[in-house]
């Protein structure tokens, strides 16, 4: 797997060599990284509503779950007025799972029990428009975004559909290649807690890959 990886990044800088930024002329990118996943978003607690779904952002030991591989591969064209819309796939494995229970054995101080759901393989495919503001804080280097779109998602016996907010920023190292940041969060539709375990749950995802854009349009 790793010597794949090495090729795959390979193939992807040698294809880039030749193309430029990713607009009407060149209006496509290729990205790909490893994916987190946090459900903490869908334990309920806190104060409120904003502390029970924001707080704890950062908990990577204790509420991230992480392939130590590529897992999310995605493709995005550009549309124009600094939209593009891209899909993207992902692959993650749940062993991480945090629920509200302050009577559990196991607690935190703040009543959040981290359990182990059983390994649950997770797949997800999304579609998302991005706009950036680059060109708006004129910047060669940096590049935030915001995003909006909609995904399918499969974990384990379960599929059910998200909407999906996210922001992002891009770090560009050349014209070609960049650091792709970013973070959604996957408001599931049905949101569904089914015997202390994960069905349906919201949760928030993170990426983080490289970008490489490529060549020219056809009509250009």
């Amino acid at each position: 797997m790793k010597n794949l990886d090495k090729i795959f990044v390979a193939v992807l800088i040698f294809m880039s060599l030749n193309s430029h930024s990713q607009d009407s002329k060149n209006p496509w990118a290729i990205s790909f990284g490893v994916n987190a996943i946090d459900t903490k978003t869908s334990a309920g607690g806190g104060k409120n509503w904003l502390d029970g779904h924001i707080s704890q952002p950062f908990d990577v030991k204790d509420n991230w779950n992480i392939m130590p591989t590529v897992s999310y591969v995605g493709i995005s064209k550009y549309i124009k007025d600094n939209v593009t819309f891209g899909v993207a796939g992902y692959i993650n494995k749940m062993s991480k799972f945090v629920s509200f229970n302050p009577a559990a054995l196991g607690h935190d101080s703040r009543g959040f029990v981290v359990s182990n759901p059983g390994d649950l393989t997770y797949y997800g495919i999304d579609a998302t428009f991005r706009y950036t503001f680059q060109s708006a804080i004129k910047s060669k280097m940096i590049d935030p975004s915001l995003s909006i779109g909609g995904g399918y998602n499969f974990l384990k016996g379960s599929s059910f559909g998200t909407i999906n907010p996210g922001l992002g920023v891009t770090i560009w190292f050349s014209k070609h290649i960049g650091l792709e940041l970013a973070t959604k969060y996957k408001k599931s539709f049905e949101d569904r807690i089914t015997n202390g375990m994960p069905y349906a749950p919201s949760f928030f995802q993170h990426t983080a890959g490289l970008v490489v854009k490529l060549g020219e349009s056809p009509s250009e």
